[in-house]
């Protein structure tokens, strides 16, 4: 093969001929241009490696310029004397699981775990932001500034979206680890803060739940079903998909049973309230009949429950409140009278008391009158007098 003083423009011009061709670099021996019959051209390196003449890929001519090629050839160059083999690494590399490897190995573990809208919201979240950036990229190299890169633009967009892909890549992640596709304590995700969120929660304070109890009792003739929703809703803290899909043996003695709770079956206790409610619902009471059959799923009324509340919430005064604000305004109150996070998070279906945490918002009366006997039982201790000042 010939030896020349390998250039841009010779390599620019250099043609196929009818067998292979290699134009070995005068200046850098072991570089080079092979020329395919085809008119492929790419750069590479030869060496002796372990006894034998091996030749290695660098990258495609025009893919990669004649300067980097001759450096990337050097540094190949240098770490074969050293004793490294860059062939064994490049096949290594090849052979390497990719992100998308790692999502459908991801979902194969997780997906018998998972409810149905919990797989079809990874999916969505896999496809539309994370394979997308990600895909082909080997686990074991993405790094924090990759994330992070790809974090902030997601969050240009989309805060919540992005907050809710971050969390899957960094599962993703660990599962990585644990299979030893990434070195343990290496998760690229971690550090990276999400963004804040919009606190849009409230709850009812006690006279506008007498407000909107006022409208509940008015509109109770005009709409006996949706009343009853409601009025489960607010004595029980579900959510109002769990409770428009009750059938009637989900109904006991003490509690209702969710078969498909968002974290899973759980039973939900009743009160001498909600009890009186669904004691006082007409209808067939067959175990598969729905306790609420004009919002059941399979009608198109199911969301008419929200349009109604809103309706009622004008009525009442009350501002703007979801009907997902009862649930919350069930944990507050709760969290008032005296009852602790792990017991309130009980009664919500909670696996973490952070979560319950959320939901206990208290209001600023509360927060004085718990001020005032705090400091009362101090001042005690301490045998302050009441309003006493440093002498």
């Amino acid at each position: 093969m010939p030896t020349v003083d390998l250039t841009a423009k010779l390599a620019r011009h250099s043609r196929p001929g009818e067998k292979e061709t290699i134009l070995f670099d005068r200046a850098l021996p072991g570089f080079g241009l092979r020329i395919h019959p085809s008119g492929r051209k790419v750069w590479i390196v030869q060496a002796r490696i372990e006894g034998r003449t091996r030749r290695m890929a660098i990258a495609r001519h025009g893919e990669m310029a004649l300067v980097e090629a001759r450096r990337r050839a050097r540094e190949m160059l240098a770490r074969i004397r050293a004793g490294d083999d860059p062939a064994e690494e490049a096949r290594a590399a090849r052979a390497a699981p990719t992100v998308n490897d790692l999502a459908e190995a991801y979902l194969r573990q997780c997906d018998p775990r998972w409810k149905p809208s919990g797989r079809e919201a990874v999916r969505i979240y896999l496809k539309a932001r994370i394979l997308p950036a990600f895909a082909a990229r080997r686990v074991d190299e993405i790094g924090p500034e990759d994330v992070a890169a790809w974090f902030d633009a997601a969050s240009r967009t989309r805060t919540g979206a992005a907050n809710r892909a971050l969390e899957i890549l960094r599962a993703m992640m660990f599962w990585a680890e644990r299979w030893g596709w990434r070195p343990r304590g290496s998760n690229p995700c971690l550090g990276i803060r999400k963004n804040p969120r919009n606190r849009v929660a409230r709850f009812l304070d006690t006279d506008e739940l007498e407000r909107i109890g006022r409208v509940l009792d008015v509109r109770a003739a005009q709409w006996p079903e949706t009343v009853a929703a409601i009025r489960l809703l607010a004595l029980t803290g579900c959510r109002r998909g769990e409770v428009l899909t009750l059938r009637w043996r989900n109904v006991g003695r003490d509690a209702i049973h969710l078969e498909d709770g968002k974290t899973g079956p759980r039973a939900v206790p009743l009160g001498a309230a909600a009890g009186a409610i669904l004691d006082a619902l007409p209808g067939e009471r067959r175990p598969d009949a729905f306790l609420f059959p004009e919002h059941a799923p399979s009608t198109w009324r199911q969301d008419q429950v929200r349009v109604r509340w809103q309706e009622m919430c004008a009525d009442a005064g009350i501002g703007r409140a979801r009907l997902y604000d009862l649930r919350h305004t069930l944990a507050s109150h709760a969290v008032m009278a005296g009852e602790n996070l792990p017991l309130v998070g009980k009664l919500l279906g909670h696996r973490r008391h952070a979560t319950t945490a959320g939901y206990a918002h208290l209001a600023d009366d509360h927060l004085v009158a718990a001020a005032e006997r705090v400091g009362a039982i101090i001042a005690e201790a301490m045998s302050l007098a009441p309003g006493a000042s440093d002498p």
